[in-house]
């Protein structure tokens, strides 16, 4: 169930009771905001992947920071730690002779795949609500 934020097995990546404090516990509101994030993860993951295809690094840049901001919204701890430590992996990389390319595919991968673990559990909330 989506609440704790705690982030080990199976845990919660999501805490919709920071949001809902944080909303003055408008619900309504945060149904909303929910379906924002549903609607657009893909859509933001999609970008992250093709800007790391392109070895496009003011995109990545871009895009890993609308990724966390949606995620953090959501208490999504981890999936916001993976974007930080690619954004550090970026600023480090620039200095490297290879750019770090290679590992940027990894590590977009691993948080696109955090990201679609977050939209799967605010999905299952959303649908437990409407039955």
């Amino acid at each position: 169930m989506v609440g704790s934020g705690d982030i080990e097995g199976d845990e919660s990546l999501c805490n919709l009771e920071y949001l809902l404090v944080n909303l003055g516990r408008n619900q309504a509101t945060a149904d909303r905001l929910i379906r924002l994030f549903l609607e657009n993860s893909p859509a933001l993951s999609q970008r992250l992947m093709e800007a790391v295809a392109r070895g496009d690094r003011v995109a990545v840049k871009d895009a890993l920071h609308d990724i966390r901001s949606s995620c953090v919204l959501f208490s999504g701890h981890r999936c916001v730690d993976l974007a930080r430590k690619f954004e550090v992996a970026l600023r480090d990389d620039q200095h490297s002779s290879n750019g770090g390319h290679v590992e940027w595919q990894a590590m977009a991968e691993s948080l696109c795949a955090c990201v679609q673990r977050m939209a799967d559990e605010l999905s299952a909330h959303v649908n437990s609500k409407d039955q």
